[in-house]
């Protein structure tokens, strides 16, 4: 059997996902299991390699640019991948130095560029002798921006909302590797019995502190062998997402339409506080999506999920006020991600936070009409941006006949805020551990 380098693969889907626009999670994915003989440690450090190397790597091109007399954007995209993925792993990895350096000298030769090895090999070096006293920039955002590699945009936008030490504290939270959460599927088993099987398999389950129906588990290479979960006794989903659910409030017998329902985590949950008795139709753009939907649901006993390929700026003009509840999880700027989704800090700017407003927009000035005169929208985000947020619900209740109502009843205590009382919640990864992510409640009044 043909030795894998887990570096090499590493590097490889850096490069793909710098220079190429990939999506770090779809890129990843494909190299791991294009490379399935890879021990499960192997496997484990090529991630961590991937996704580590994504979420520090402004403060990784800042201490390359400092110790290169090449610039970090004029390298070749290769050399530019070998660099970062070894000082990742010397900096934030304890990884000894020899091999850091003399493993990234190799894959450059590997790769036809000997006559650079020389360089990068300089480069390295040069890293490791003056890293530890590099000083970062004195103005607070740029240094924020640099120390926890957010873009300096964004950085300042959050410091207009929040202020300085906030938005600093939230910005290191981003760089942490975040937990995986598993939400119990009440239709078949209680979150005691489902931690209890989990632990029995190996994984280690620890309940949640917010949510009766979620865990945090971990020790787990693959969810996906473990046999709870081909039985169906739980779903991935961050307690954010279940909580925009509990938000909605489905109930026995209703109809309910979720409109842009990929990757389906939120629409299991409603038929499973539904009982699986009444109607939720899921839809997507997308027919891959929602072929995975009804995997999901028929992995975990569901019935009650028509699954639709619609557009959902477009009008239906047969739903006109035909559900009782509909979730809007709109598409967003996805910055409430950013430890899951490292690579949103290279694909995001300001002006796609203007457009992702009018399709934000769009849609909810259309699917208002499905719901019944005094039914419910529950409107989520998975961002913290205030334009798509707090911005689009005034919006809406300008303009439309819906008002916002307390939401305190549906949050555990220490969720609760002010602007529950308002209707909505912001959550973040500092402050909560989970995604950064906004719910509102919104109304149709009786006209």
């Amino acid at each position: 059997m043909v030795d894998i380098n887990p570096r090499l693969v590493a590097a490889e889907v850096l490069e793909d996902i710098c220079e190429n626009s990939s999506y770090s999670n779809i890129a990843l994915k494909k190299a791991l299991k294009s490379n399935g003989a890879m021990p499960l440690r192997d496997r484990a450090f090529v991630t961590e390699l991937v996704n580590g190397s994504l979420r520090n790597i402004l403060y990784i091109d800042y201490v390359l640019d400092n110790f290169s007399n090449t610039p970090v954007n004029k390298m070749k995209p290769w050399i530019k991948a070998v660099l970062r993925s070894a000082v990742y792993q010397v900096v934030f990895m304890n990884v000894p130095e020899s091999a850091a350096v003399n493993e990234a000298v190799k894959l450059v030769k590997f790769r036809g560029y000997k006559s650079l090895s020389g360089f990068c090999n300089a480069v390295l070096r040069s890293v490791l002798k003056g890293y530890t006293a590099l000083e970062l920039p004195k103005d607070k955002a740029e240094m924020i921006s640099i120390k926890y590699s957010h873009p300096l945009w964004l950085v300042k936008m959050w410091i207009s909302y929040y202020g300085e030490e906030f938005t600093e504290e939230l910005c290191r939270a981003n760089t942490q590797k975040p937990d995986v959460v598993i939400c119990c599927n009440s239709l078949k088993t209680d979150i005691k019995s489902l931690c209890q099987k989990l632990s029995e398999s190996g994984a280690e389950c620890v309940r949640s502190e917010y949510l009766e129906n979620s865990a945090h588990i971990s020790k787990v290479n693959d969810l996906s062998k473990l046999e709870p979960f081909k039985e169906g006794l739980f779903h991935v989903q961050d307690e954010s997402s279940s909580l925009a659910v509990r938000i909605l409030d489905p109930k026995e017998g209703e109809n309910i339409l979720d409109v842009c329902a990929s990757p389906g985590g939120k629409t299991v949950l409603a038929c499973e506080l539904m009982k699986n008795r009444g109607m939720v139709t899921a839809r997507d753009i997308f027919p891959h999506r929602l072929a995975f939907i009804n995997e999901t649901a028929e992995r975990l006993g569901i019935n009650i999920i028509k699954t639709e390929e619609f557009d959902a700026t477009v009008l239906n003009s047969s739903d006109i006020e035909k559900y009782d509840r509909v979730l809007v999880d709109a598409p967003c700027s996805g910055f409430g991600l950013m430890r899951k989704k490292a690579d949103i800090r290279l694909k995001k700017n300001g002006n796609d936070i203007d457009s992702l407003i009018v399709l934000q927009r769009n849609i909810l000035s259309t699917v208002w009409k499905y719901v019944k005169k005094g039914g419910v929208i529950v409107y989520s985000t998975c961002t913290i941006s205030k334009k798509e947020n707090e911005g689009n619900i005034k919006w809406f209740t300008e303009n439309f006949p819906f008002e916002t109502e307390d939401i305190s009843e549906f949050l555990p205590e220490n969720i609760k805020q002010d602007k529950t009382l308002n209707g909505c919640v912001q959550l973040f990864p500092n402050l909560h551990k989970t995604d950064g992510f906004f719910i509102a409640r919104l109304r149709r009044k009786n006209i």
